[in-house]
C-alpha cells in the first residue's frame, strides 16, 4: 500500500485533538477563581490574555494542520503545490484535490489503478455518488455522535436526555453551527479515508487470494 496516503489522514486526524486540547486549557483558566486575592485586578488582566493567547494558538494550530493535511494529499498525489490555494475553499477545495490524478501511481496503489480503469462518464457518475453518499454518512455520523454526547452528559451530570436537549435548544444557533461543523469534519474524513480503505481492502484480499 502508498503509504503517503495516510499522511493526509493522520494529520487532519490531529484537529479535533488540538480542539480538545486547546478548549480543556482554556476552560481550565478560570479568572473568576481569583476573586478575593490580592492584585486581583492585574491577575485578572493577565489570565484573560493568556485565555486569548490560547484561544488563538489553538484555532492557528488548526488553521496550520488544515493546509498541512492539504499539502500532504497534493504530495501524496505527486502534484505541484500550486493547487494549495484551494485549500482555502475548505471542504469543497479538499475534494476537488482528493479528485487529482497521480501522474505517477505506485504499482501498489490500487486505488489509482482502480480509477484509471474508469471511463469519463464511469468516473463522473462514481464521483457524483460519492459525493451524495458521503454527505448523507457525514449527517449520520453527526448525529451518532451527538447521540453518544447526550448520553454521556446524562451519565455524568444526572440531567434527563430532555433537559439536555431543552439546554441545546436554548442555544440552538451555536449547536446548528457546530453540527454543521461536525458534518463537513465527518465529510473530509471519508474522503481522505476512501484510497487509505481501498488499497487497505484490496491488499488483504490480494494477499488472502495468494495465499
Amino acid at each position: 500500500m502508498k503509504t503517503r496516503s495516510l499522511w493526509p489522514l493522520v494529520a487532519f486526524l490531529t484537529i479535533p485533538a488540538i480542539f480538545i486540547a486547546g478548549g480543556t486549557l482554556f476552560a481550565a483558566i478560570d479568572p473568576d477563581k481569583l476573586a478575593g486575592h490580592a492584585h486581583y485586578v492585574r491577575n485578572f488582566r493577565i489570565l484573560e490574555l493568556l485565555r486569548g493567547a490560547i484561544m488563538l494558538a489553538m484555532f492557528g494550530s488548526v488553521i496550520v494542520a488544515w493546509l498541512l493535511a492539504c499539502l500532504l494529499l497534493l504530495r501524496s498525489k505527486s502534484r505541484s503545490y500550486g493547487w494549495l490555494p484551494l485549500a482555502l475553499l475548505g471542504p469543497i477545495g479538499l475534494v476537488v484535490l482528493a479528485l487529482l490524478r497521480d501522474p505517477s501511481p505506485d504499482p501498489c496503489d490500487l486505488y489509482e489503478r482502480f480509477k484509471r480503469r474508469l471511463n469519463v462518464f464511469v468516473r463522473v457518475a462514481y464521483e457524483t455518488g460519492f459525493f451524495l453518499l458521503g454527505w448523507m454518512l457525514a449527517w449520520q455520523m453527526m448525529l451518532t455522535r451527538r447521540e453518544i454526547t447526550i448520553s454521556a452528559q446524562a451519565a455524568v451530570t444526572g440531567l434527563s436526555r430532555q433537559q439536555i436537549l431543552d439546554q441545546q435548544n436554548a442555544s440552538s444557533g451555536m449547536w446548528a453551527f457546530g453540527e454543521l461543523n461536525d458534518v463537513m469534519y465527518f465529510f473530509v474524513l471519508l474522503y481522505l479515508m476512501r484510497p487509505v480503505g481501498v488499497n487497505v481492502v484490496g491488499s488483504l484480499l490480494k494477499h488472502r487470494g495468494s495465499s
